[in-house]
């Protein structure tokens, strides 16, 4: 039996890590959500009935394929091919999900400026120490967690667990 993870294993947030997310930021009805780096737009389609309105803004092409296509039901999505960083710059937010890490630090200096509420998801745990240490500079720190998930697979007859990579989750509000 092959136990390594599939190639797209890290790929997309599991939807019991985006559930972790949503109790942590607890959106409301009137808010804007970002999620930058958004991937196939898991995470997006997760908060669209939630929220006024979702922002799905992620650089690489083929994902936002997968974004556009998933979240083409929901009228208050619009996806953005660009830059996390040129997004903040640019537009209003309540509320901000970064799913990639890349640039962290300089995003989350303008969103600290913007957002009410803030999470990074981080899978390696030096990059979640980097958003920590500057979440504190920036004053919005308020909590970073560990997120272990196992998954149920059958094994001779019973029930074994497999676990998927932690997932740092780092929680700040301004």
């Amino acid at each position: 039996m092959d136990i390594t993870a599939p190639k797209d294993a890290g790929k997309y947030t599991k939807d019991e890590i985006i559930g972790v997310i949503f109790s942590k930021l607890h959106p409301q009805h009137h808010q804007v959500f970002a999620d930058i780096g958004c991937g196939s737009g898991k995470v997006a389609e997760f908060f669209a009935p939630y929220v006024e309105k979702v922002y799905a803004i992620d650089v690489d092409k083929a994902a936002i394929q997968e974004a556009i296509k998933r979240l083409e039901v929901f009228g208050n999505v619009e996806v953005k091919i660009m830059e996390g960083m040129e997004f903040l710059k640019e537009y209003d937010y309540d509320i901000v999900f970064f799913g990639g890490t890349v640039g962290i630090e300089e995003m989350l200096e303008i969103a600290a400026k913007k957002a009410e509420k803030v999470v990074v998801n981080a899978a390696r745990m030096e990059v979640a120490a980097r958003v920590i240490n500057k979440m504190k500079k920036l004053g919005i720190f308020k909590e970073a967690l560990i997120v272990n998930i196992s998954k149920s697979y059958e094994l001779s007859g019973g029930t074994a667990f497999r676990s998927l990579n932690p997932v740092f989750v780092v929680v700040g509000c301004l």
